[in-house]
């Protein structure tokens, strides 16, 4: 799931609670002339990754996950549909009801640190200050709310236009469908971390730094579509092209790096820190103290958490627990 393509596309693959906020912020519907511009194929079975945790009493399968799938989009086969109804719990990064409360918890403090922020624009160089009014233009954000608000923040946002006729939706996303069945049986569902904190945490990345890159990367822009200010522009993709990074998860391709599709420098580091390193480290002793309860777990999160050198695999080995995969 490499690669340098805008973040909100990489981002459906990582974290349920923003997953969230950009079915929020996408278009509500396709056109139907652009039906054919996200049609898909798709000729093997699926097969996504999978992982086993267990020890003598206890069983947790790991399965990583898109968040937002077109309808009609298969990623299930019998190895799964078994191992769900195995299960006794699922357990999400963030599940339908934990989220709903997470943010009215958090709005207090974010209100805090915005009342302190001086505003994007007035912290820009006079030369990059009018491309940041076009940038935010093209998100279709009104301008007072993305100035205000951390940059991090706003280019999670600023994407959600890359994302314009996408027909991927949250109601056919990996664990929307098992949170529903689960239910249905009457299985709980669990979440392993709590939303309000992940995204206080963006709230809380020092800003400085990351204006100086924007700064940068704005004057160098050439303001002509979104990528451009990450990587150069490249051809829009349409079809099966355009749907690689889903077909390669469902057929369980799993790569040694991760790109959160943000370039190099301070901003994509403090995404890596925030949105990967923090959460897999907390989520990796979860599961230690996990295997102390006996029964059999499905944790479904974003697949982008078992991919890069600071997967949760990886926080898991320096642990001393192995996970073994097992398709």
């Amino acid at each position: 799931m490499s690669g340098s393509g805008m973040s909100p596309r990489i981002l459906k693959g990582l974290s349920a609670a923003l997953a969230v906020l950009a079915t929020t912020l996408a278009a509500p519907l396709l056109a139907q002339e652009e039906a054919d511009r996200y049609a898909f194929t798709q000729d093997y079975e699926p097969a996504p990754a999978l992982w086993e945790l267990s020890d003598e009493d206890t069983t947790i399968y790991m399965l990583g996950t898109i968040h937002l799938l077109p309808e009609g989009f298969r990623w299930r086969n019998p190895q799964l549909d078994a191992i769900i109804e195995e299960a006794d719990v699922l357990v999400v990064e963030t599940s339908d009801e934990d989220s709903e409360g997470a943010m009215g918890s958090i709005a207090p403090k974010i209100a805090r640190e915005l009342a302190n922020r001086t505003p994007t624009s007035a912290q820009l160089s006079p030369q990059a200050r009018p491309r940041w009014r076009e940038l935010v233009a093209m998100s279709g954000l009104p301008f007072d709310y993305a100035d205000s608000i951390p940059v991090m923040v706003a280019l999670l946002g600023f994407g959600q236009s890359g994302l314009e006729g996408d027909p991927s939706s949250y109601d056919h996303g990996v664990e929307t469908v098992l949170q529903r069945e689960f239910a249905e049986s009457g299985k709980p569902v669990e979440s392993i971390e709590d939303f309000g904190r992940v995204m206080y945490g963006l709230f809380r990345v020092d800003d400085a730094p990351i204006i100086n890159e924007l700064d940068m990367r704005l004057r160098r822009w050439r303001g002509k579509t979104l990528d451009g200010l990450y990587a150069p522009e490249t051809q829009a993709l349409t079809g099966d092209d355009y749907w690689e990074m889903e077909h390669s998860w469902a057929r369980g391709e799993v790569e040694e790096d991760f790109d959160l599709g943000f370039g190099g420098g301070k901003i994509a580091e403090a995404f890596n820190d925030v949105l990967l390193d923090r959460r897999n480290t907390q989520w990796a002793a979860w599961l230690d103290n996990r295997l102390e309860q006996p029964g059999t777990v499905l944790l479904a999160v974003g697949a982008g958490h078992f991919e890069g050198p600071d997967s949760v695999l990886v926080k898991l080995a320096e642990r001393g627990l192995e996970a073994e995969r097992i398709n």
